[in-house]
C-alpha cells in the first residue's frame, strides 16, 4: 500500500536519521586512523568527505531513490519524476557544492574574496532553507530546499511504520525539544545565587543562627594554619571581604562575579569592599 501522505515529523526524523549516520560512519573512520601519525589526513579531509558521501549517495539515493533515513521509515522518492539527470543535480547541490565550500575553506583561506563570496553564498542558502521550511510547514511537503527545487515528492510504503511514527517518533521528539528547553533554562539561572539561598534556607530550617556581622567587624588575621573560606587550601594571594577570614583571590572574585550578593561561607558577610590582605 502506498500512502502519498506522510506527517511533518516523519520526514524530519528522516533528515535527522541521515545526519546521524553521516557522522557514525566519520566517526568510525576517525577511529580506524587514530593510530596514524597526528595530521596525517588533515589536508585532505575535504576529499575524505566526499568520497564517504558519495560512497553513500550511490547506495541510496542512486541505486533505491531513497536515503538511509528515509529507508528506515520505509519512506522513498517517487520514482516516475526522479530521473537521472534529477540525480545528478541532485548530487552536484548536496554534495559537490558542499566540497567545493570545504576546499576553498581549507586552501584559499587568505583569500578575502573568495572568503566574503563563500560567506554571502552560506547566508543565500540559509536564508532559503529557512523560507522553504516555513512553506513545509505550511504544506507538508519537500522538507529540503532540493526537493522543492527539483519537485522531488516522499510517498510511505507501509502503514505499521506510519503507526510507529505517529507515536514513538512524535513523542521523541517532543522529549528532545523538553530536554532542549531544560538546558536552556537551566543556563540562564544563577547557580551561584541558588546555592547561596539553599543554604542559608537549610541553615534557617535546622534553627542555626546566622553570624551576622554588624558595625564592628573584626579585623582579619592570618597565620600558618589559615586556609581560605572557600576552596579550604592555604590562600594564593590573599584578600579580604571585609569580615575577619581570608578568601584566595580567584576565590574570591570568581564567587562576586558570579554572584554579587555572595557572602562569606563561614560568618555569612555580605561585604563589598575587597581588599588584598598585605602579610608582613
Amino acid at each position: 500500500m502506498i500512502l502519498n501522505y506522510v506527517p511533518r515529523v516523519t520526514q524530519l526524523d528522516a533528515i535527522q536519521l541521515d545526519n546521524q549516520v553521516e557522522e557514525l560512519f566519520k566517526q568510525l573512520l576517525n577511529y580506524s586512523t587514530k593510530y596514524l601519525k597526528p595530521g596525517f589526513f588533515e589536508p585532505f579531509l575535504p576529499e575524505i568527505d566526499l568520497l564517504l558521501r558519495t560512497w553513500i549517495f550511490k547506495y541510496t539515493i542512486y541505486n533505491k531513490r531513497s536515503t538511509f533515513g528515509q529507508d528506515i521509515l520505509s519512506l522513498n522518492y517517487k520514482r516516475d519524476n526522479f530521473s537521472n539527470s534529477k540525480v545528478y543535480w541532485y548530487f552536484g547541490y548536496t554534495i559537490g557544492l558542499r566540497y567545493l565550500k570545504d576546499r576553498a575553506l581549507f586552501s584559499l583561506t587568505s583569500n578575502v574574496s573568495v572568503q566574503n563570496f563563500l560567506y554571502k553564498m552560506e547566508i543565500f542558502h540559509v536564508v532559503g532553507e529557512i523560507l522553504n521550511f516555513l512553506r513545509f510547514i505550511q504544506s507538508g511537503k519537500h522538507p529540503k530546499l532540493i526537493d522543492f527545487l527539483l519537485g522531488l515528492d516522499i510517498s510511505a510504503e507501509k502503514l505499521t511504520r506510519e503507526d510507529l511514527t505517529d507515536f514513538s517518533w512524535t513523542r521523541e521528539l517532543l522529549w528532545n525539544n523538553f530536554i532542549e528547553l531544560i538546558g536552556t533554562a537551566i543556563s540562564l539561572i544563577n547557580v551561584f545565587g541558588l546555592k547561596r539561598k539553599l543554604n542559608q534556607a537549610i541553615k534557617y530550617g535546622c534553627w542555626k543562627r546566622q553570624n551576622k556581622i554588624k558595625n564592628k567587624v573584626t579585623e582579619a588575621t592570618m597565620t600558618a594554619k589559615t586556609i581560605c573560606a572557600s576552596c579550604k587550601n592555604k590562600p594564593v594571594l590573599p584578600y579580604t571581604m571585609g569580615c575577619c577570614h581570608i578568601f584566595c583571590y580567584y576565590c574570591l572574585m570568581a564567587n562576586k562575579t558570579a554572584d554579587q550578593d555572595y557572602t562569606c561561607p563561614k560568618c555569612n558577610y555580605n561585604g563589598n569592599y575587597i581588599k588584598r590582605y598585605l602579610v608582613f
